[in-house]
């Protein structure tokens, strides 16, 4: 069976004025719902808390990622878990003092880990083992408009590899800046799953269902 190449539609991105629909659509059609949680600290922008996802979590039956770009995480585990997140994804170098703690509390949540362009692999190889998921952040998080860095192509493709050879089962996930440009080269490098945000999606067209359409057949045709 060929692979699939999953996708994460940003849901921070909704339109207010039109946010039930595009909920409705992107629960039916996605495979995750991406929560993207900016502190103002941690990365130069904000985004939306733990009341966006507890409004949610009974309206939605796809998995709900908290993907906590916020300095101090270990301090909101538990918000968010109550608020409904399936995953919660802190970014590596804001857990380094108390990784294991973090990633082993228990919670009823899935445990990922992202990391930003300029973070080795060798930063989360000892618990690694511990993670369902992994983000690899192509572009440094919470900054819109940059240039996808080609580099962490090479960091995926090593993941992949890790992964194969420690016989582990966490998913690969990259972030940033996503367009139809990189579908492919991500597809090859071996990520199974791809966030969406405005220019891959929203920005597509001015009715979002007509951006849907856009958007799949775009992942189709990059990909056969």
């Amino acid at each position: 069976m060929e692979r699939k190449l999953m996708i994460a539609p940003s849901m921070g991105c909704c339109d207010l004025f039109d946010m039930e629909r595009q909920v409705r659509i992107i629960d039916e059609k996605s495979d995750f719902l991406h929560m993207d949680i900016k502190d103002g600290v941690y990365v130069p922008s904000f985004g939306i808390g733990p009341e966006f996802l507890a409004a949610l979590k009974d309206k939605v039956s796809t998995p709900m990622d908290a993907h906590l770009m916020i300095k101090h995480p270990q301090q909101y585990l538990e918000t968010f878990a109550k608020a409904g997140a399936a995953y919660i994804t802190p970014h590596t170098d804001c857990i380094e003092g108390d990784a294991f703690v973090t990633i082993n509390k228990e919670l009823g949540c899935k445990a990922g880990i992202a990391l930003n362009p300029s973070v080795p692999l060798e930063t989360i190889e000892y618990y690694l083992p511990l993670l369902d998921k992994v983000t690899i952040m192509i572009v440094d998080a919470g900054i819109s408009g940059q240039k996808v860095i080609e580099q962490t192509y090479d960091k995926i493709r090593k993941l992949v590899k890790i992964r194969e050879e420690k016989g582990l089962d966490f998913l690969i996930e990259a972030d940033g800046s996503m367009n139809r440009d990189v579908y492919r080269p991500l597809y090859e490098a071996g990520a199974d799953m791809v966030v969406l945000g405005p220019p891959a999606l929203w920005n597509k067209a001015d009715d979002f269902e007509e951006a849907w359409a856009i958007m799949e057949n775009e992942l189709e045709s990059e990909l056969n």
